[in-house]
């Protein structure tokens, strides 16, 4: 499971934890109101862990933009009613929703700050609206030290999976940064060994010999094929065959511009580049020239003739 999945469902099930604390103290002095509104916050911290638990393959994102708009919604009231009997500690609560925001990377944080700070501030003004309890000063007291009880834990808890975050984020960039170094590495090393075939293909003109393959190239240059094939990919020459065929075609090409079909056939020619058989050479020499041997020779013969 996902760290910041693991993270969210731990979370609600601190908040269900805390929020069942809060439905009892209620219940013991009979505050109707604040137990069921508690009570209610509870059992759909439930359904929110239920539904984190269960759409695992759904991102985190979406999820956490319905449960913090949910917690705004849910946590009104009861803020009303808290400084109705004029208790503002429960104002705190509006500072772990920012810091939990913060955390959870929400896009878009400075809007939910400012929308957070302005729900509550709104209270001042419809606080009216709501229930007025009386609340004893032992209610107060014991509700104020489980406000604060809580806070200090979600404020913990936030810290904690900040540092954990920090910890993954820096494993991660430094795995990025060593596979950036390696990668560089293999490049520096696959460019290298390009350059290696081109010079040993271009002095020793090994394509010559029919039978020449990549185990062949490998073995001349104390390598191995699979180096032989990411290095040619590296230099975008695609494969060892396009490649072989490239330096056939081109070493034929040469013997045509030079005039060779006075003194050899054709036959001959495409022998002496490595060709077994015509029927390959003429379709290698069309997929890279674009055009058959005959109608290459007829436009050079054509071309010679023009600057006579």
């Amino acid at each position: 499971m996902p760290f910041m999945r693991r993270v969210i469902i731990s979370f609600l099930i601190l908040l269900s934890m805390i929020c069942a604390c809060f439905t009892v103290l209620y219940a013991m002095y009979d505050i109707g109101s604040l137990m069921y509104l508690q009570f209610i916050t509870m059992v759909l911290h439930i359904i929110w862990l239920i539904v984190f638990l269960s759409y695992k393959d759904m991102p985190v994102d979406p999820l956490l933009k319905m449960y913090l708009s949910y917690v705004l919604m849910a946590l009104y009231p009861i803020a009303c009613i808290y400084w109705n009997a004029g208790n503002p500690v429960v104002f705190s609560w509006f500072s772990l929703i920012i810091i939990g925001a913060i955390v959870f990377h929400m896009h878009n944080i400075t809007l939910w700050i400012f929308l957070t700070l302005a729900i509550a501030f709104s209270i001042f003004f419809f606080s009216s609206l709501f229930p007025q309890e009386q609340f004893t000063s032992q209610l107060i007291n014991r509700a104020n030290i489980l406000t604060v009880l809580s806070t200090l834990i979600l404020a913990a808890f936030f810290a904690i999976v900040y540092v954990h975050k920090i910890k993954i984020d820096e494993s991660v960039y430094a795995e990025a940064l060593q596979v950036t170094a390696k990668n560089t590495e293999n490049m520096e090393r696959d460019n290298a060994l390009y350059s290696n075939i081109i010079n040993y293909l271009e002095e020793n003109k090994p394509f010559k010999d029919p039978n020449f393959d990549a185990h062949a190239l490998a073995k001349a240059l104390q390598t191995n094929v699979k180096y032989i094939s990411k290095a040619i990919s590296a230099g975008n020459s695609g494969d060892f065959h396009t490649l072989l065929n490239s330096f056939r075609i081109n070493y034929v090409k040469s013997m045509f511009d030079g005039g060779a079909l006075k003194k050899y056939t054709i036959d001959y020619i495409y022998a002496e580049a490595g060709y077994k058989h015509r029927s390959t050479f003429n379709a290698a020499f069309k997929s890279i020239t674009g055009m058959t041997p005959s109608s290459y020779v007829s436009r050079q013969n054509t071309n010679d003739n023009s600057q006579l």
